[in-house]
């Protein structure tokens, strides 16, 4: 009888487990009026260990494993979105024209203006969006795993957070 309980118990905790992994999926939300345009690709040949001073910083980069560098231009449209995601490693925004709107998984707005940058670790979950009224264009530079072939990875949005 125990032996019975005991494969009941892991089937409705599977069953459970599938059922929150699809609900997941359902309200993760959709880019809209974005469109990612690749500018390069290349494979890490070497490991990199970068720790230097530079005037007004330092700057410090550690890379192991197998990893590629991918750079995509990408543009969003007035009102668009690029839903709630997060990324298969860290990046690097640099916004060329207009504002982005950055919401992160906190429910914090964050407007990036043309001439500004920003680093993101990628793991944590975020919203780009265009509140203005001419497109926003910058370029994102993505430290990935070899062979990943999109960083964004669709999440659902924050608990709460309803921007």
């Amino acid at each position: 009888m125990r032996a019975r309980s005991r494969k009941l118990l892991a089937l409705a905790a599977a069953g459970t487990t599938l059922a929150l992994a699809a609900a997941t999926v359902a309200l993760a939300t959709a880019p809209n009026g974005e469109t990612p345009t690749p500018l390069a690709r290349g494979v890490l040949i070497a490991p990199g260990n970068v720790n230097v001073k530079v005037t007004g910083g330092s700057v410090r980069i550690k890379t192991e494993g197998a990893l590629d560098a991918l750079v995509l231009e990408i543009t969003l449209v007035p009102g668009g979105t690029g839903g709630w995601h997060s990324h298969a490693g860290p990046l690097i925004s640099i916004v060329k024209k207009g504002t982005l709107t950055i919401i992160d998984g906190r429910c914090k707005r964050h407007d990036i203006p043309a001439g500004h940058a920003v680093i993101s670790p990628g793991s944590t979950e975020d919203k780009t969006e265009n509140k203005g009224t001419t497109p926003v264009v910058w370029d994102v530079t993505f430290l990935i795993p070899h062979g990943v072939t999109s960083p964004p990875i669709d999440q659902p949005a924050p608990a709460g957070c309803t921007a």
